[in-house]
């Protein structure tokens, strides 16, 4: 699978850009900017590789699916986080670092988008 299209970075910086820099940036806005580059990051990543991915966002939860294996990432309002579910790692959450504008997993230091894109090709290849 072709899982080098773009940078994880470049995805995440996506993410920041997408939001309204202006006073008042709420979590929420965050972690849509968030998912919002996460699936233009998995459409990248299936288009270069020829897979036949679906990528599916309601907002607030991202499905990503081959026809056997799914993957699901969505914001948690109540408590400002941004949750993965995966088959290789379980259940992983990710709290937006606001010194380094990305969001990370609080146990690992993994940052969302390096996490997201390693896992879909490790799943997905």
């Amino acid at each position: 699978m072709g899982c080098f299209a773009s940078s994880s970075k470049d995805f995440a910086i996506r993410a920041l850009l997408m939001v309204d820099k202006g006073s008042g940036v709420s979590h929420l806005d965050l972690a849509r900017g968030a998912l919002d580059s996460l699936v233009s990051m998995v459409e990248e990543i299936s288009s270069s590789a020829g897979s036949l991915l679906s990528c599916d966002s309601n907002g607030d939860v991202v499905e990503i699916s081959d026809g056997d294996s799914d993957y699901l990432i969505s914001w948690h309002a109540q408590t400002q986080q941004i949750w993965v579910a995966s088959p290789v790692s379980g259940s992983v959450r990710f709290v937006y670092d606001a010194d380094q504008g990305l969001w990370c997993d609080q146990r690992s230091g993994r940052e969302l988008f390096a996490f997201v894109r390693q896992e879909i090709c490790e799943i997905f290849s």
